[in-house]
Parts: C-alpha cells; structure tokens; sequence
C-alpha cells in the first residue's frame, strides 16, 4: 500500500468521489468529506508522512442537549456520530450526551454541525455557550499547535 492509497487522516482507503487536495505540489486523497474537511483546516498537521505510527488525541465531552430526547431521537444521534470518523463512544442519559473521540479525526464543532444536521438542539444557556466557545477555542489551538513546526536555535555558548 502507498501513501496515495490511503486516507491521510484516517488511514483507510480513499473514496474516488470524494475530490482530493492539492497541497505543496502534493495529492492527497480521502474516505469521507469529514476527513477531506479536518485534512483542509489543519493541512500541515497530516501531510507529514503516514508511515510512522499513527498518534490519537482522545478527548470525552459531555454534551448538554436541550431537551431529553425520546427513544427514535436518542438512535438517529447515536447512529449518525458513529457513523462519523473519529467517534469511539457516545452515550445518552436524559439530555446529557457523554461522547469519546479522537480530535485528529474529528472536533466537537464538527459533532455539533452533526447534531445540527439532523435537528438535534444543544442547550442554549449562557453556561453552555461559553463551554461551547472555550471547548472549541481550545481544540483549534491544540491542533494548531500540533501542525506548527517545531524550531530548534542553535545559540553559541554565552561568553564570559
């Protein structure tokens, strides 16, 4: 299998009908949109070369919804973040959504683009709104950091 055989965020086999990037002279091709998504918001975070081992940033949120969903709700939201790349666990419990995923693979702006999707309401209080912005905001500067290169300085020895 080479590089271009394979989904840079994801590692499984790209899907021809999803159109791929170019980035620094370079293909890269994708299973889902999702991935094909992540790839374009941080592309200097996947385009180094899959070949070392693949890293997981795991990260459990609880997820306040704003009304507890009935039995039909609770599987349509269960089934579509499952579906999605990245999601290893998602319970529900009244109107509280306890979700594990991987952030290489997919961010909590995403899950909640998802719910909204399917017309799924979050809670809308101030308390959630600000959680919601701090999350986010923390995620994006995580894998900002994460694609940033890494500079060493060589500085001669201070003289004496």
């Amino acid at each position: 299998m080479t590089l271009s055989d394979i989904c840079h965020v994801c590692g499984m086999k790209p899907d021809s009908s999803i159109p791929s990037l170019e980035y620094h002279k370079m293909y890269f091709h994708f299973c889902s949109q999702q991935c094909r998504d992540t790839f374009n918001a941080h592309p200097s975070l996947y385009s180094v070369k899959i070949e070392k081992q693949q890293k997981h940033i795991l990260k459990r949120r609880i997820m306040t919804l704003a009304t507890p969903l009935d039995q039909d709700s609770n599987e349509l939201l269960k089934t579509n973040l499952t579906e999605m790349m990245g999601i290893k666990d998602v319970s529900i419990e009244d109107n509280k959504v306890s979700i594990s995923y991987d952030l290489l693979q997919v961010t909590r702006q995403q899950i909640e683009n998802r719910l909204a999707e399917i017309g799924i309401k979050l809670g809308n209080d101030w308390m959630e709104r600000l959680r919601r912005a701090w999350v986010h905001d923390s995620e994006e500067n995580e894998l900002d950091n994460l694609a940033a290169p890494i500079h060493y300085y060589h500085r001669p020895a201070p003289k004496h």
